[in-house]
């Protein structure tokens, strides 16, 4: 079943983030609170990322969840 677009251009955005900041996907899981194995599913699009783990991730990465949608382009 193919991926929706929305989650695939969200991971894009979290993923372009964390290189720029120049995390690896183990250091924002840590700084997140989540497994890195999730930080690869969201970024890859395969999960579903609910609220919670957006802002997680949004302050991980020292932005806000509407910086992260804004660069989705969604």
């Amino acid at each position: 079943m193919p991926r929706p677009i929305y989650r695939r251009k969200l991971g894009d955005a979290i993923r372009h983030r964390r290189k720029a900041r120049k995390l690896s996907q183990e250091k924002l899981a840590d700084h997140a609170d989540v497994h890195r194995n999730y930080i690869g599913l969201i970024e890859r699009g395969e999960q579903n990322i609910p609220i919670e783990s957006r802002v997680k991730v949004a302050k991980a990465l020292k932005c806000k969840v509407t910086d992260l949608v804004v660069d989705a382009e969604i």
